[in-house]
């Protein structure tokens, strides 16, 4: 009986809510705001990204893509791609040949963005990655009587993870286009670049950490 009672005070309970549910046309939605008018407003953009630094004390250009989408003007979330490729340097223990590193690297981001409605506005991207690091020498190497052919010679290369905290200035150019100027610091994890003869480090586990500048060119729905 005590089951029954439950029951029916229950069914009691909830059937006058179904039906006022019913009499209602605008269906509410998660993301609808508490007084029913506009749900959030989500946008999407695209864009490069050409910069510079120091790896391991040798000059070294970076560039890359990303494009995400943006909720509630507040932050953004995102895919990206990027690479950067150092200076040659002589290695003594490679004949006095000149060796560079280069790392392609892609993953997922997030940028919480900071009071998107004024002109120069600021945000706070940081990714999360992985890829692969190389050293190795890429260059034009003389064979045959002055005749000049492309060589690759890679000592070797492993799989890295990457954490990029950083910070940009934006600025709205126009309503679908941005140009922004920041600074990230790469966090290479997890390599173990060696000699192929003598297994020694090529680097430090932390040599390829590097603080980087750079320049990002936006499109899309802001």
């Amino acid at each position: 009986m005590k089951i029954r009672h439950l029951i029916a005070g229950a069914l009691m309970m909830v059937l006058p809510q179904l039906a006022m549910a019913q009499a209602e046309d605008e269906q509410r939605t998660i993301f609808q705001r508490p007084e029913g008018k506009d749900c959030v407003e989500v946008g999407m953009e695209g864009g490069f990204t050409i910069g510079g630094g120091s790896v391991d004390g040798r000059a070294t250009f970076i560039g890359g893509i990303e494009a995400g989408v943006i909720i509630g003007h507040g932050v953004e979330l995102g895919l990206y791609g990027n690479g950067f490729v150092t200076e040659k340097e002589v290695d003594k223990q490679l004949d006095n040949d000149k060796y560079q590193f280069d790392c392609i690297t892609g993953g997922v981001f997030v940028k919480p963005i900071i009071a998107y409605r004024s002109p120069v506005h600021i945000s706070f991207p940081i990714k999360f990655g992985v890829g692969e690091v190389s050293y190795s020498d890429d260059a034009w190497a003389d064979y045959d009587d002055h005749h000049y052919r492309h060589r690759y010679n890679r000592e070797d290369h492993s799989v890295v993870c990457e954490v990029e905290p950083g910070a940009r200035v934006e600025f709205n150019v126009t309503k679908n286009f941005h140009i922004s100027v920041g600074v990230s610091y790469k966090f290479l994890l997890g390599h173990n670049l060696e000699y192929y003869d003598t297994k020694a480090p090529i680097i430090s586990s932390d040599g390829l950490n590097s603080l980087f500048y750079g320049v990002s060119f936006s499109f899309g729905r802001f």
